[in-house]
């Protein structure tokens, strides 16, 4: 049975050079750099806009308001931010139009792996995954005043959309997995050495085609994946995630191959998630359902967020039947206030995926759960490029654990679970373990809990 043979101390330095869930580098230099290339690249070819762009590029200038927002989001940067810029010693994107450009190259072009070594521009053997490309592009821009007052108005999101159906059409096309080819790109050894190091996360020793269902394990070029959202939607093999305690409805299953983040309990029907806190808000996180929000107002939610470098699908945590599935257009870029300048997240907007379950585009499923847990909610959140949550499971369906209920496309991002008050979730010893006293967990190690291993053992106040 062929392992992996990959040096595992080298790839976890790699690991390492990535932020939270692994979708942008860790080194802003590497990002600031890339991001440099992309706008060289877009001025020397200088190509038609797509007629989605051109909408939106329109739209922005036609609105005094939004036009300044647009164009003040990248002057309220600070310059000391801007280090190892392009050769003049500037940021090489500094305005709406170039913008506009730069993302017009993006829109033709799939995610990258890129394995530099010796460069300047990144540290030493650091994986240059650009997992967002575009939100790489806004990663300080959106953390200004300007920034999240234009990526939060819901008019710049509805007119942004086409933008990104535009890239997600292109990511489903034969077109986009040139990035995937051996061996440079994702099917070749050095990324399938990492995705098999994620995969098996300390635990196991698989290889990625042992891992991972590939169409044509024979194809050295691209596995048999016709596309680069047919590669990142790819399934496991059977048996390599087996369902835990599948009659028992006492235990909690984790819906995604995910790690934890936040345990909170005593939820509010409406609290003001724009705090620092970022406190949880049912009516807004739910779409101001309030036929449903009001069933779990004092119970509590777990948040998990997904790796870039992960399985992308979701799975039931649970037996019982679907009572509903909705999807809620919302925000693309936008970030909690506090965690722009003057001290931004450096990875923005992982450090408000709270804040962002009451604003991002998300997929809600309702399912009424057999035996303790009874009525839960399960909210899966799209974040930045990250928009477009698929359910493959229908109304008043009948589901058992491990069933697969849908997934994100592009990748992943984050999900909550939410349970009316009275269910007590005792977490798995020794993973996840109990969360810390502020209800949550360290990410130092960002290790995956595994999609259908338990999670929780449930109970309910007498």
């Amino acid at each position: 049975m062929p392992l992996l043979h990959s040096n595992g101390s080298d790839l976890s330095r790699k690991l390492a050079t990535q932020t939270v869930g692994h979708w942008l580098p860790r080194d802003k230099k590497v990002i600031l750099g890339w991001a440099c290339h992309k706008a060289r690249q877009a001025r020397k070819h200088n190509a038609p806009l797509n007629p989605s762009l051109q909408a939106f590029s329109a739209f922005i200038k036609n609105n005094p308001t939004l036009n300044q927002l647009g164009e003040s989001m990248w002057t309220e940067v600070p310059a000391s931010y801007y280090c190892g810029e392009d050769p003049t010693g500037h940021p090489e994107i500094r305005d709406f139009d170039t913008f506009i450009q730069t993302v017009n190259t993006i829109l033709v072009t799939g995610p990258e792996f890129y394995d530099i070594k010796g460069q300047s521009v990144q540290a030493e053997n650091a994986m240059g995954l650009i997992g967002f490309p575009i939100n790489a592009i806004l990663d300080w821009p959106m953390g200004t005043q300007s920034g999240w007052l234009f990526w939060y108005d819901s008019e710049v999101n509805k007119h942004f959309q086409p933008v990104l159906q535009a890239f997600t059409h292109f990511l489903g096309s034969k077109a986009s997995r040139k990035v995937l080819k051996a061996p440079s790109g994702w099917v070749g050894q050095d990324a399938q050495h990492l995705l098999a190091t994620k995969g098996n996360d300390g635990v196991t020793k698989y290889s990625f085609t042992q891992l991972y269902q590939c169409p044509d394990p024979s194809d050295a070029e691209y596995l048999g994946f016709n596309s680069w959202d047919h590669f990142f939607t790819r399934r496991f093999k059977r048996n390599i995630r087996p369902v835990a305690e599948p009659d028992n409805n006492s235990i909690l299953n984790n819906s995604c191959e995910s790690a934890p983040l936040q345990y909170t309990k005593n939820v509010k029907a409406i609290d003001n998630f724009m705090l620092k806190g970022q406190p949880y808000s049912l009516m807004n996180m739910l779409n101001s359902h309030a036929g449903y929000a009001q069933q779990f107002i004092g119970g509590s939610v777990f948040q998990a967020f997904l790796s870039a470098l992960s399985y992308h699908r979701w799975n039931s945590p649970v037996n019982g039947t679907v009572l509903d599935t909705i999807n809620v257009p919302g925000t693309y870029y936008s970030e909690n206030p506090y965690q722009g300048f003057p001290n931004p997240d450096p990875s923005a907007p992982n450090n408000s995926q709270p804040y962002i379950s009451s604003v991002a585009t998300r997929g809600i499923i309702y399912i009424q759960a057999d035996g303790p847990i009874g009525l839960m909610a399960i909210v899966y959140i799209g974040m930045a490029e990250v928009s477009s949550c698929e359910f493959t499971v229908r109304k008043k369906q009948r589901i058992r654990k491990g069933d697969e209920l849908g997934m994100f496309h592009f990748g992943g991002s984050s999900h909550c679970m939410v349970f009316r008050p009275g269910v007590e979730l005792v977490f798995n010893e020794p993973s996840p373990g109990p969360p810390r006293q502020d209800g949550t967990w360290d990410q130092t190690n960002e290790q995956n809990l595994p999609v259908n291993g338990p999670l929780a053992y449930v109970t309910t106040a007498s």
